[in-house]
């Protein structure tokens, strides 16, 4: 038996003929035929990139794109609507694509370095915690500071580390966070009878 994201247990026997169609699960030996070095790199950082994201949200991108089935089918399976589907799928695209391109950075150098540079501990937190989120609300909640602050102090920071050359990876890091702004982060939304409201920890 297979549980997808504890919401659901499904018999693999009655999925696959539930699907013995062209979406068949038998059909994902043949997703990829032949491919380079370059795209099974690609798609391992994708799987990798799937613990990240919510639950759910993983398991509609590996049903949909690896599995080929269909978003009918996937809303069939976790009893949502197709749209919620569709806007899931969006959203972890974007996800995706925001993470294969955020620059790899070592969270404790980037934490000694910050705190060396940085002299308020606050100022150290809320460059860690954007990093990390994405989300300046989500920031100023965690830290029991207004959200107004956490912008202050962020682009503050950003702007200081601007003046060090030996900070330019860091700043090239936190503009790419301002320009995506909420990314990892799920709104409430109430789609075909379920609120969304998972969000990446």
């Amino acid at each position: 038996m297979v549980s997808w994201s504890g919401h659901h247990t499904i018999d693999p026997a009655e999925m696959e003929s539930r699907f013995s169609n062209e979406n068949s699960m038998a059909y994902m030996d043949s997703i990829f035929t032949e491919p380079s070095d370059e795209d099974v790199h690609r798609i391992e950082q994708i799987q990798e990139i799937l613990q990240l994201l919510p639950d759910r949200e993983a398991d509609f991108v590996d049903l949909y794109y690896f599995k080929r089935l269909r978003q009918t089918d996937i809303a069939s399976i976790f009893g949502v609507s197709q749209p919620t589907v569709c806007y899931r799928l969006m959203r972890a695209a974007d996800r995706i694509r925001f993470l294969l391109n955020l620059p790899e950075i070592n969270k404790n150098k980037l934490e000694k370095d910050l705190s060396g540079f940085l002299s308020d501990p606050l100022d150290v937190q809320i460059m860690l915690l954007m990093w990390k989120t994405t989300c300046q609300s989500e920031v100023a909640k965690q830290l029991g500071v207004s959200q107004g602050l956490v912008r202050h102090r962020f682009l503050r920071s950003v702007k200081r580390m601007g003046g060090n050359p030996k900070f330019s990876k860091y700043v090239d890091l936190f503009k790419y966070v301002a320009g995506n702004l909420n990314i990892l982060r799920e709104v409430q939304r109430p789609c075909g009878g379920e609120a969304v409201a998972h969000r990446i920890s």
